[in-house]
């Protein structure tokens, strides 16, 4: 077993610097004059940038993501083009655009993939997510989305869980009238930022407008209690039980 393990070790490395050594080829974009180890550089940060690995853009004829079966020179994968176009995008708003910036950092900050990707191949915000998730197959499955993104990615900095992100899911969610989902969504940021005052008037006034008078109550009256304006809040209260 040992005889097998040494030779694993001493073996496999032997495959990689064979591909390593290759002439870059079909380099549109970057410079033609670029070593393997530029161009290797460069796609690594790359793909830390959106979470994808080699066979996202470029040609794998095994369908297996093993490296060596990767033909980079080829363009039949249509991901390569794509790639193409954002690496233009990007150097012409880093050489271009930005520089005519007013009153520019010095030195300057310029964007690269992780910019807006944050390490996931479709750069959505969490919003984005949520919306099309809630949209498509209603708020229980976008809350349920919601706690996976945040326990998958919650320390990563890919989306952001403060509050008034989700807030806005909910909030238009409301105004395509998806009532419910809005209150899913709305109680659901509630478990994550009990402190929110702002989160029990929403949905005060969500319950107070499908007609369920004690959720209304409840929800304002939790308002006042984390710092509501009651001289604002209470009267709302009284119309609803008719003190008034």
């Amino acid at each position: 077993m040992l005889r097998l393990l040494l030779a694993a070790v001493l073996v496999a490395p032997l495959a990689i610097p064979a591909q390593a050594q290759r002439t870059p080829q079909n380099l549109q974009v970057l410079p033609r004059d670029w070593s393997r180890g530029q161009v290797i550089s460069l796609m690594r940060q790359f793909s830390f940038g959106t979470g994808l690995r080699c066979e996202g853009c470029h040609y794998d004829p095994v369908g297996e993501g093993n490296f060596q079966d990767i033909d980079f020179a080829s363009d039949e994968n249509p991901l390569k083009e794509k790639a193409r176009f954002m690496i233009r995008m990007t150097r012409n708003l880093n050489d271009a655009i930005l520089p005519m910036v007013p009153n520019r950092d010095d030195p300057p900050v310029v964007i690269t993939c992780k910019t807006c990707h944050r390490g996931v191949a479709k750069p959505r915000t969490l919003m984005q997510e949520l919306l099309l998730t809630a949209h498509e197959s209603g708020g229980d499955s976008a809350a349920t989305q919601y706690r996976d993104l945040r326990e998958s990615s919650g320390m990563a900095g890919v989306y952001d869980f403060r509050e008034w992100e989700t807030n806005e899911v909910a909030s238009q969610l409301a105004e395509a009238g998806k009532v419910d989902d809005a209150i899913v969504i709305y109680e659901l940021n509630a478990e994550f930022h009990p402190e929110s005052s702002s989160i029990q008037l929403a949905l005060g006034q969500l319950y107070e407008g499908k007609g369920d008078v004690e959720a209304a109550i409840a929800a304002y009256e939790r308002a006042i209690e984390l710092g509501a304006p009651a001289n604002r809040v209470q009267p709302r209260i009284d119309d609803l039980r008719g003190d008034n």
